[in-house]
């Protein structure tokens, strides 16, 4: 496969993943526990109760979705100012959602091959993350 094909591909998966994960980080307690519910997990991880905890479920989903719209505009060409700080941000956000998703729940005897999945697929996101910038993947 063409390096370029494949970086393109991967972009996409990156933006409809984060968009998917954004979604159902604003969609509520309800799907919390499917596949993409990180948002609400790593934070209600960290926070039992309270006004802040939605609050900040509702700023990352957003964060998210934008992240995915920006990766789809700079990859038809179209630039946007923040992009660049916004994916750097939610790499950065996207490598403690790694550490209280997978990595913390290993340690409490998380099933190993659960955990093999399920960090793979993150950090494919990350990487597609890194892609998408200027900075790391040009």
């Amino acid at each position: 496969m063409n390096k370029s094909i494949g970086v393109f591909v991967l972009n996409i998966a990156t933006a409809l993943y984060l968009l998917a994960t954004g979604i159902i980080g604003l969609a509520g307690r309800s799907w919390k526990n499917i596949a993409g519910g990180e948002i609400r997990q790593a934070v209600e991880g960290i926070f039992k109760r309270g006004n802040l905890r939605e609050i900040l479920i509702v700023v990352l989903a957003i964060a998210a979705i934008a992240a995915a719209a920006f990766i789809l505009l700079r990859l038809f060409g179209i630039e946007v100012a923040i992009t660049e700080l916004l994916l750097i941000i939610l790499m950065i956000v996207w490598l403690v959602f790694i550490i209280l998703i997978d990595i913390i729940p290993l340690f409490d005897g998380k099933n190993f091959v659960d955990f093999l999945r399920s960090i793979g697929a993150h950090l494919m996101v990350l990487g597609g993350m890194a892609l998408a910038t200027e900075k790391f993947g040009g």
